[in-house]
This record gives structure tokens, C-alpha cells and sequence, in this order.
């Protein structure tokens, strides 16, 4: 309901409900007090809290943008006026308020009117947003000690340039809060029903470089993932990384680490075995790999380095690498093309530095499977096993709650931290117990210690941080198909449609006894050896001339069980494919 704007205008939130989480998802504004748009306006609602570090400010908006870029063109501001004083600051567009600092979203600027003159980019006022794509909502922080002189109270309101419209029409006044920030770090111990921990890591090219391979080697024996998706480590072999993890993480019994490298910049390394690769995936590398056995099939692993930054030809290029992905997903799911053949339920799991920034639709396209160009890629199609989206998980620094994956060494930079690196699963097949981006620099001195790593340890490996999940079974699994309800599953039995629990393959060609009739005399292997002592690979064992099928009367002999042909006193498949095996004999 809106309330009169006269009513509207003062918003205290002095009392901190919860910690808010940068996190792209929302759900922790909603025991904050909103403002809400008059109809009309290119705004919808608004609100903002705080603690002893940080601001918070949420905006929804009618139409989608890239906050901080201009991909999709806005002249969207923020004014502040950081002492709630007219009679300091500048009244900019007339607005009402003392505008100590303002911020242009789309050109990445923010203007200091008071203490201070000229302008600095949004990282020096310590922006933090999410999510770093285009969107119609944002969660947006500013540390503190950067905004400059801070009163006991702000002012803060937005302003379409483009309109020449302010919101909310007196600015929302919020009292600042002095509590300290409640975030409880997490535990980076391995979860509860964890199969295998996977990572994905931006290695900036620095695997070769002295200080930074000792910081990788103590984050790498903190964190113990099993699979590892690697990128930007184009000047360095597969070879050259099996020797480093062998030496940081060895394997019980001296087993090795198995790694394998695309034809650039991108590797996958794994404890289990990597059964194939495709490198042919534009910037993109799906390996199939052997993981933990409680899975019971393979894992489809793809480490991923989308093409970077904005501008509208890398725009294009990052959307039609996810398109090109998602079609070798769908092919790889149904068991056509030229990649694997994925078997039911196999675990999918999709990371790495995706350079999410600008727009939105390659994000879109890798969870829902919605195909830009489905000219040249192929149909849409649900991703998932159960006919649903993946899923791309909302993981958190384990000692902040915001989820950015990527900062500038230079505070000076355009381009404030943003979260680039992801992971997305299959999760009917892959249950998420759990994940952190591991961020040293906000570590306690204990927590450090405790864990063998210094607090540059995560800046000097790379500008990037590695980010981990736990995977475990998902809905499907454990649950997985048994046709013909004898006790092997599906994925796992060589006879599908016919009960064989013993799995008895006297050829070991693949294909059970059961169902197989080697000689194509009619009679399933099974039958020749364990039930008429004939030959399974001589169609006619006592060379008289009729075929072993012909020859035990199987055709058509009266009995209590019409249509059991194989005299087991069961019409089976085994009784089809004896039939069939003697189509166009003469009885």
C-alpha cells in the first residue's frame, strides 16, 4: 500500500534487522522499511540500512540496466548528502538536498562537492554492488570510512537525468548505525553429505611466479578440493600443474593427480579419472571425469573463461559462448553430436570466470537453457534432469557476506569488485550442502593461523578468489532407475529389461547373457548354458543341420504358459527375442 509522500519522506532504519548479504537475492530487505514510487516513475521502491562499516542501499527499478555501465543507456544518480544539511553541499537539479557526494552510475564517477573536490571513481568511494549484470534490482554497499565526513544522520535520494525525476521527493533521511556487523564466519570444513568439493579458480597467469605459487599452494591445502577447474593459465602445461598438486596435495598411495588442458587457457584436475575431454567448446572446457563412486555415473566437469568486458561485439561473443555451451549440454544429455554421451542423472556441474558484466542474457541462457541463436545452436531445452533450470548457487566469502570474486589491486579503478566467477549445477542430479569464496584479507589473526594461510595470501595467488563447492547427491540420485527390478541399476546393468542380478557376461561383450543371443539361433546365451547345454556361439551345437532354437521345439510346443517359448514358465523378453530369432523358419 502507498502511503501519502508527505508521510513518505523520513525512513529510519536505525535498527539493523539482519546482516544484509550482497548476494543477489533480496530476501533479507524484507524487514527493512521501503519506500515506494509514485506510479510513473521509472523507480519502484527503495530503502536503505547500515551498520558500523557499511551503508546498504536497495533500489528496484521499472526497466533494466547495467547499474554501472552503459550497455543498456541510463543517467541514473545517487545524492547524498552525508551530514542531512543544506547549508552544506550543493543542490544538484535542484533536488532540495546539500549534495555532499554524487554518484553517475553509468559513467563510473562519483563528484565530492564537500571535504574534498573533483572525481573519483566508484571503487574509491568503496562501492560494492549486486549483481554486476544488467538487472531491475540492486543491493548496493559504500564503506563507510570512504564516503567521507558522515554525520549522525544522511539524506539520500535518486535521480533519472534522462526524466529529470527524483525519488523519493524529499530523499529518505537514515539515521546511522553504530552496531557491529553481526556475520558469523564460515567454516570452510567440508559439509555434511559432501561426495566431492569442487573449485574453480582465475589463476591471472601466475602459476609460474614465485610468491604467488606460495600463497596457491597454502590455499589449495586449506581448501582440498577434488576437482579443480582452472583458468587463464595459458603459460603453463598440464604436466607442469600435475607436478605442483602432487606436491601440495598428494594422493594416498602415491597415485597422481589427473589434469588436462584445452588448446588455451583452461584446465580441469581431478583425483578421479579424466575418461574424456572436448576442447572444442569455445572458451569453455567440458571434461567427464571419474568421481566420488556414490554418484554411480560420471561427472560432466566444465571449467569456463567467458569473453571479457563490455562493449557491444564482447557482449555478442559472451552470449553466443554460452549459447554454443548450452547446445553441447543438449546434445551431450540426449547422447547425440560428436561429445560424450552422458549417462541418467549424471552430475553437471559448470564454473569458472564467466566476466559477467554488461548484460544479463548469457547468465540466463546457462541456467534456463533458452538459446539466443538457435539458428546455428540448436533448439531450447530444459537443462536439468527433472525438466528444470540448473542452478546457479549465491556463495558468499566465508568471513564476509558479500559475493564478489574479483577486486583491483589499484583502489583507483574504474571498475569496482564484482562477482565474475560462478558455479552452476544439475541440481536434481547434485545437491549444494554447502560453498565460500575464500577471501584472506578478512580473516582474523586466528582463523589464519588455524588454518595455515596469511591474510595477502588470496591477492597475491591472483586477482581473482577460488571459490568452492560442496556437491553431494541431489533428489534423483540415489533413486536411480532399475527397469527390471533386479537389484543393478540401470546406468549399471548390461541387461536392462530382463531380471540378471549376477550379471553373468560369458563373452564379456557388454551386453548380458541374459539378453544376448550370440549365435542368433534364438536362444538367449543364458539359456544355451544354463538350461539346454547347447553351444551359444553355434547356432546348430550338434551340426545336424537345424538350428538349436528349431531343434528344442521352442516355436510353438503347447503348454500352461502360452507364449513361453523358452519352457521357463514365464513370457518374458527373453520368449521375444527367441521369436525373433527364428523369424522365417519353417516349423
Amino acid at each position: 500500500m502507498k502511503l501519502p509522500l508527505a508521510s513518505l519522506f523520513f525512513l529510519c532504519s536505525s535498527v539493523l534487522a539482519s546482516q544484509i548479504q550482497l548476494n543477489n537475492q533480496f530476501g533479507d530487505w524484507s524487514g527493512i522499511d521501503h519506500l515506494n514510487a509514485p506510479d510513473g516513475s521509472p523507480f519502484i521502491k527503495t530503502a536503505a540500512t547500515s551498520n558500523l562499516n557499511w551503508l546498504y542501499v536497495h533500489i528496484e527499478l521499472q526497466n533494466e540496466v547495467g547499474l554501472d555501465e552503459n550497455i543498456l543507456p541510463n543517467e541514473y544518480f545517487l545524492l547524498l548528502d552525508l551530514d542531512d544539511d543544506t547549508d552544506t553541499g550543493v543542490d544538484y537539479a535542484n533536488q532540495g538536498l546539500g549534495v555532499d557526494l554524487l554518484l553517475n552510475f553509468s559513467s563510473r564517477q562519483a563528484i565530492r562537492y564537500t571535504g574534498g573536490s573533483g572525481i573519483e571513481s566508484l571503487n574509491e568511494i568503496g562501492m560494492r554492488s549486486s549483481p554486476t549484470y544488467s538487472a531491475k534490482e540492486f543491493e548496493i554497499a559504500f564503506k563507510r570510512d570512504l564516503l567521507g565526513d558522515v554525520g549522525e544522520s544522511i539524506r539520500l535520494k535518486w535521480y533519472d537525468g534522462d526524466g529529470q525525476v527524483g525519488f523519493p521527493a524529499e530523499g529518505i533521511v537514515h539515521e546511522m548505525n553504530s552496531s557491529v556487523d553481526p556475520w558469523t564466519p564460515h567454516s570452510i570444513a567440508r559439509s555434511e553429505g559432501t561426495l566431492d568439493r569442487v573449485a574453480f579458480w582465475n589463476m591471472n597467469n601466475r602459476m609460474d611466479e614465485g610468491p604467488a605459487k606460495m600463497a596457491m599452494e597454502r590455499i589449495l591445502q586449506a581448501v582440498a578440493p577434488d576437482i579443480i577447474g582452472f583458468s587463464e593459465v595459458s603459460n603453463v602445461s598440464a604436466n607442469y600443474v600435475r607436478g605442483l598438486l602432487n606436491e601440495w596435495i598428494p594422493l594416498e598411495g602415491g597415485a597422481s593427480w589427473n589434469v588436462v588442458k584445452d588448446d588455451y587457457d583452461l584446465m580441469v584436475a581431478s583425483k578421479g579419472a579424466v575418461l574424456s575431454s572436448h576442447s572444442g567448446v569455445y572458451r569453455q572446457f567440458p571434461v567427464v571425469v571419474e568421481a566420488h563412486e556414490d554418484w554411480l555415473v560420471p561427472m560432466l566437469f566444465t571449467s569456463s573463461h567467458l569473453k571479457c568486458c563490455g562493449g557491444a561485439s564482447n557482449e555478442a561473443q559472451r552470449q553466443s559462448e554460452a549459447d554454443e555451451y548450452m547446445a553441447f549440454l543438449r546434445d551431450a544429455i540426449a547422447g547425440a553430436g560428436n561429445g560424450p554421451a552422458l549417462s541418467t542423472n549424471a552430475p553437471i556441474v559448470y564454473g569458472g570466470d564467466l566476466n559477467m558484466v554488461g548484460l544479463d542474457n548469457p547468465i540466463y541462457t546457462l541456467v534456463t537453457g533458452d538459446i539466443s541463436d538457435e539458428t546455428n545452436n540448436g533448439p531450447d531445452f530444459a537443462p536439468d534432469w527433472d525438466g528444470s533450470n540448473l542452478t546457479e548457487w549465491p556463495i558468499l566469502q566465508s568471513d564476509h557476506p558479500f559475493d564478489y570474486t574479483w577486486t583491483s589491486s589499484s583502489l583507483s579503478s574504474e571498475w569496482i569488485p564484482g562477482k565474475l566467477d560462478y558455479i552452476i549445477t544439475s541440481d536434481a542430479s547434485t545437491g549444494y550442502k554447502g560453498g565460500f569464496v575464500l577471501r584472506t584479507d578478512e580473516m582474523s589473526a586466528a582463523r589464519l593461523e588455524e588454518l595455515g594461510l596469511q591474510s595477502s595470501d588470496a591477492l597475491a595467488a591472483s586477482d581473482h578468489f577460488i571459490v568452492v563447492a560442496d556437491l553431494g547427491l541431489g533428489d534423483l540420485l540415489g533413486f536411480q532407475s532399475d527397469i527390471d527390478a533386479d537389484g543393478i541399476y540401470d546406468v549399471d546393468d548390461n541387461c536392462v529389461v530382463v531380471a540378471n542380478n549376477a550379471q553373468a557376461d560369458f563373452n564379456n561383450d557388454g551386453v548380458g547373457d541374459a539378453c544376448s543371443d550370440s549365435d542368433g539361433d534364438g536362444l538367449s546365451d543364458a539359456l544355451e548354458l544354463g538350461v539346454y547345454n547347447t553351444d551359444p556361439m553355434n547356432s546348430d551345437s550338434n551340426q545336424n543341420g537345424i538350428p538349436d532354437g528349431l531343434e528344442l521345439c521352442i516355436c510353438g510346443s503347447p503348454g500352461p504358459c502360452p507364449g513361453d517359448i523358452t519352457n521357463d514358465l514365464v513370457v518374458s523378453v527373453a520368449d521375444l527375442l527367441a521369436l525373433l530369432g527364428l523369424f522365417g523358419a519353417t516349423c
